[in-house]
């Protein structure tokens, strides 16, 4: 699905890896793991290019990826081809980042920008798959920065899922939550039929997820 070959960054002086050579399959489970600071979130960031717009990067390699038809190097995309890679490649921060708009809103402005139909059918299945429906049923129209940091990230999640992307990069998912409800987000992204990359940091659920596993 996506072959990495010897990509290196850096920012001025400082090295955040070098020479990283991987091969992704397609609909398969990729975690990640090592100690914080190593460079696991700047990689995910490589892979949907918005490493792009952090501070003067330099990115050396080539990250392989069958876009648009063709097989293509992702670090030599044009900035207009970025909004389309972002709909097949989407990456799920451990820190929400949520519009400063209702829960319903957080889902359905990404649903209309992406011409998804059937809005409101949609956005109530991704919510019941993430386990926060029941919770939110009747809050859909509260501000999102109200829920709880486990349901924020599991409402980001869900709006990964409502533009059922190729391949999906989730750093540390199930952080924020208790034990109860990582174990089934662990069991919801296991039946997942998608490519999915993931940093975590929990041995238990690296061993139950992952059917090959990277040590930074």
């Amino acid at each position: 699905m996506v072959t990495i070959k010897n990509l290196s960054l850096s920012f001025e002086e400082k090295v955040i890896f070098k020479n990283i050579n991987l091969n992704i399959k397609e609909n398969k489970i990729i975690v990640i793991t090592g100690p914080s600071g190593i460079g696991k979130t700047s990689l995910l960031l490589c892979l949907n290019q918005m490493i792009r717009y952090d501070s003067n990067p330099t990115i050396e390699g080539e990250i392989l990826y069958k876009f648009k038809g063709q097989n293509i190097d992702l670090n030599s995309l044009k900035e207009e081809e970025l909004c389309d890679l972002r709909k097949e490649i989407i990456y799920v921060s451990q820190h929400p980042d949520l519009l400063p708009l209702t829960v319903y809103e957080n889902l359905a402005f990404f649903a209309r920008a992406h011409n998804i139909s059937n809005i409101k059918e949609n956005i109530e299945e991704v919510l019941k798959k993430v386990f926060l429906y029941d919770e939110v049923k009747d809050k859909l129209n509260i501000d999102a920065s109200r829920l709880s940091g486990g349901q924020q990230q599991r409402l980001i999640l869900a709006r990964a899922l409502l533009l059922n992307p190729k391949v999906l990069l989730l750093d540390e998912p199930t952080a924020s939550l208790n034990q109860e409800l990582a174990l089934k987000i662990e069991k919801m992204i296991k039946n997942l039929n998608m490519t999915i990359v993931i940093i975590s940091h929990f041995k238990s659920q690296v061993k139950k997820l992952a059917d090959e596993i990277y040590e930074f």
